[in-house]
């Protein structure tokens, strides 16, 4: 009896090349690139970066997410990036060097939030740029107002309705505040009125959720403290308020999150030593608010408290920064677990999705 041989597959139909592709990592997507012209256009269209990016965001192994952290020190800065999925395995994982699009003597950085992929960068002062760590693409914006001493707040976000990657500003000169709001696809600055008195309990940068920066301010009159949330439609530039948790009070020390996707609100309470975790699950109602967790006091509390960073699993983990470096909360087990980042320092952490985004085809020719 004659053997068969199997057939040899001589073409796959271009839906099952481009699922394929889809699942791959941005390091692999950008050698594939270079295979052919076809590969090439279809790898940069529009269409497929962005549903690149949504698989990848919602991938809930963290597969194609990580961490970044910088250090600056006597005018040098190192970087180093660490994979997302293993932090949730293992106790012990590994950092590696990476390169960074500034190239000039650095006094002071902050890395101010990451959108689809991209990460803004603040520098001395006046100085941004969009970095997307995935491609190495990154691009100087024009400077901010020289003219005012420094910065107060700001942020980085998505504006949907326009498709356009924008970033605010505030700058402050001890007489007056000028506000401003960076557009990628027009590359320059536009003034917006400001009006917010009220100072801002730290961070400065805002949490960027649905469209919106958002920050936590303290109004200080003589008789209580009190705070609320403030808002900042990237849109139209209009400030406004988002409804705190009904049953949070003054007392409350809040910090706010990005917890996959929604905005949160870690709340730390001294005198009854445990932490609560709300939810924002449904943007713009008030309602919506939900606790999901309640946090025991820990060795990792103290004069700096831990910080959410943007990430809960599905088994209801929480990734925290805390003075002593990062830490996973277990809430099943109701346990921290302190992780080993070998060559990971515990400055300017933050996590982001690998993206096939351009900061530069975004640019109005």
């Amino acid at each position: 009896m004659k053997r068969k041989t199997p057939h040899n597959i001589t073409f796959l139909p271009q839906e099952i090349i481009t699922d394929i592709l889809l699942i791959l990592p941005v390091k692999s997507l950008l050698r594939f690139k270079c295979t052919s012209k076809s590969w090439r256009s279809l790898i940069s269209n529009k269409y497929f970066v962005k549903t690149h990016l949504e698989n990848s965001a919602k991938d809930p192994t963290f597969a194609h997410q990580g961490i970044i952290s910088v250090t600056v020190e006597h005018n040098n800065y190192e970087v180093q990036h660490c994979s997302l999925h293993p932090l949730f395995l293992r106790r012990v994982t590994y950092a590696s060097h990476g390169d960074f699009p500034v190239d000039e003597s650095i006094d002071s950085l902050d890395l101010l939030g990451s959108c689809n992929g991209l990460i803004c960068i603040h520098i001395n002062r006046n100085k941004y740029f969009l970095w997307n760590p995935s491609t190495r693409e990154s691009k100087k914006l024009p400077d901010f107002d020289l003219s005012h001493v420094h910065t107060i707040e700001d942020g980085f976000g998505f504006d949907d309705s326009s498709g356009d990657y924008k970033v605010y500003a505030v700058s402050y000169d001890q007489v007056q505040a000028i506000a401003k709001i960076y557009s990628l696809k027009q590359n320059s600055w536009t003034r917006i009125k400001y009006n917010n008195k009220d100072c801002i309990s730290s961070p400065r940068a805002g949490k960027f959720v649905s469209g919106n920066l958002h920050w936590i301010r303290v109004i200080k009159p003589e008789w209580r403290r009190r705070w609320y949330i403030s808002s900042l439609d990237l849109k139209n530039g209009v400030y406004g308020i988002v409804e705190r948790p009904s049953v949070l009070d003054d007392y409350s020390r809040p910090v706010l999150g990005v917890l996959n996707g929604c905005l949160s609100a870690f709340c730390y309470y001294r005198e009854h030593g445990y932490s609560d975790l709300w939810v924002l699950k449904q943007y713009g109602m008030r309602d919506s608010w939900s606790k999901i967790m309640r946090i025991p006091d820990n060795p990792f509390m103290g004069s700096l408290y831990l910080i959410p960073l943007d990430i809960i699993s599905q088994n209801r983990e929480v990734l925290f920064r805390s003075r002593l470096g990062l830490v996973v909360y277990k809430s099943k087990e109701n346990r921290f677990w302190y992780l080993e980042t070998n060559g990971f320092n515990n400055f300017h952490k933050l996590v982001h999705v690998e993206s096939l985004v351009s900061v530069v085809a975004h640019i109005e020719k």
